[in-house]
């Protein structure tokens, strides 16, 4: 975990380290001169230039460290926001609540698939008829009895014409090469040639033929003929092409296909046998994937606003984040507009004015801020009231954009559009850590720029120092100078 550091305490130890550097160097100076020695100059003017740099570098580095916390923290307070947001939008839409359980009285003729596009109720289904697709068999020499016996000799053509309203077949030829002139290769031509028809080979015990299918559908009838009838040809029908018919909720259907997608608004009927009497369908709301949303938003905003109390607490020991926004102003604004879209009317309230906020739906928050579900409002709210419940969140829009500020779009799509504003390139999160960086990027040129002055101050500490060592070098000579001389006079008046 990191922790917040002290900067104050440690710019105080820099500054009081450049100060007994600096006495010592002082300390140097006067013992040097004193004594008559040689200084080194150089080590002199390194030492005071590192006392003059320190408090200044310790005030800059602190600054750099404030604003690298307020990018962290914010970097942290946007994930959790986003996290709010991506919650609230999983329930801004009507088609967030449309998931149904199915049930099917005759699951054994037809099974259904409902979408986010359904809508709860009952159905009455009746398979009267399933679409076949047209199957036709070919006829070859009495002599082919194995799947590799060759057909003809000579290449062979087959011409294919879909009926006249057929829309999955396409009219064109297919070439059978004398090489390939066996069941076998007929077979790889005819599904190689992707021309909405397919074949197999059938084997009645004897004898290998052809069977070929076109899709299901009355519509798509066609012909296959062949340049060589008398090895191959194609003209034994054995399936008509013929949609499917059913009865839904008293009215009659047709359908080219089994797969029905029309019968009945976001729901796909699967056909799988003909029916002497109705079944019925029912759609009904499956509140489970509500409740796991409500949950997931439940648990987003809970740990947004700990993350919140963390990044503004002076004493957390939460790593890389805690305590880096203390006292910031835009945390406050972030706290109150997240605890204002839990407590805020919908607007989009029920008819009869019961559901109005998410307390009403069962989501409670207690005085320390934190949010609960209350599972008996929920359960009452959900099994009894599910359209308002839905009303009251998305205002019955789905899909709505967020540039689209005038729709009324219910407590989930009001609070998806404020998460949405914040969080944007413009947002208060954004510009706080963008506003960081710039400071950061300053600071950075303040290092720069001292480390430059810091290095002419050297130098001419060390310029200065080195003639001022030549001064008391030529003083220390006449010194010696004179002094020899006195010597001199007095061993002169001495031996004497």
């Amino acid at each position: 975990m990191v922790t917040a550091v002290n900067s104050t305490s440690s710019s105080s130890t820099a500054s009081a380290t450049a100060a007994t550097t600096a006495k010592k160097a002082a300390a140097n100076i006067t013992n040097t001169l004193g004594a008559g020695s040689g200084i080194d100059t150089n080590s002199l003017a390194s030492n005071l230039v590192a006392a003059e740099r320190a408090p200044r570098e310790a005030a800059i580095n602190k600054n750099i460290t404030k604003n690298e916390g307020i990018v962290s923290g914010m970097s942290a307070v946007k994930y959790a926001m986003s996290s709010v947001k991506a919650a609230f939008d999983d329930l801004k839409d009507t088609s967030d609540y449309n998931n149904f359980t199915v049930t099917n009285s005759d699951s054994t003729s037809y099974t259904a698939v409902a979408t986010s596009l359904a809508n709860a109720g009952n159905h009455s289904v009746k398979v009267t008829a399933l679409a076949t697709p047209q199957r036709t068999l070919s006829s070859v020499p009495a002599s082919i009895t194995a799947t590799d016996d060759t057909i003809s000799t000579s290449a062979i053509t087959l011409t294919l014409v879909g009926g006249a309203s057929s829309t999955g077949i396409t009219d064109d030829e297919i070439i059978i090469a004398s090489t390939a002139s066996t069941p076998a290769g007929v077979v790889t031509a005819i599904n190689s040639a992707n021309l909405g028809i397919s074949a197999y080979l059938v084997y009645d015990g004897t004898y290998y033929n052809i069977m070929v299918t076109g899709p299901e559908g009355a519509d798509n009838t066609f012909t296959l003929s062949s340049s060589a009838p008398t090895s191959l040809a194609f003209g034994t029908l054995k399936v008509s092409a013929a949609d499917a018919a059913l009865k839904v909720d008293g009215v009659d259907i047709t359908s080219s296909s089994n797969t029905v997608t029309d019968a009945i608004g976001g729901v796909t009927l699967n056909l799988m046998e003909t029916m002497s009497s109705a079944a019925t369908l029912s759609l009904q709301n499956d509140t489970t994937a509500v409740k796991t949303k409500l949950q997931t938003l439940v648990t987003t905003y809970n740990d947004a606003m700990s993350l919140l109390d963390e990044v503004t607490n002076p004493a957390s020991t939460l790593e890389t984040y805690g305590a880096t926004l203390v006292g910031n102003s835009t945390v406050r604004t972030i706290r109150d507009t997240l605890r204002g879209l839990m407590t805020t009317v919908s607007t989009t309230p029920s008819t009869d004015g019961s559901y109005n906020y998410l307390v009403d739906v069962g989501l409670t928050m207690d005085r320390a801020g934190k949010l609960s579900i209350n599972k008996t409002t929920l359960d009452t709210a959900l099994s009894s009231y599910y359209s308002d419940v839905v009303y009251v969140m998305t205002g019955d829009e789905d899909s709505l954009s967020v540039y689209d500020t005038t729709t009324a779009a219910g407590i989930a799509g009001e609070a998806s559009r404020t998460l949405y504003t914040m969080l944007s390139s413009s947002g208060s999160v954004t510009v706080e850590s963008a506003n960081a960086t710039t400071r950061i990027a300053k600071y950075q040129a303040d290092l720069t720029a001292l480390e430059d002055r810091m290095q002419r101050l050297l130098e001419r500490y060390t310029k200065q120092f080195s003639s001022m060592d030549s001064i008391v070098g030529g003083t220390k000579s006449t010194q010696t100078g004179l002094k020899s001389s006195f010597d001199g006079l007095m061993a002169m008046y001495t031996k004497n």
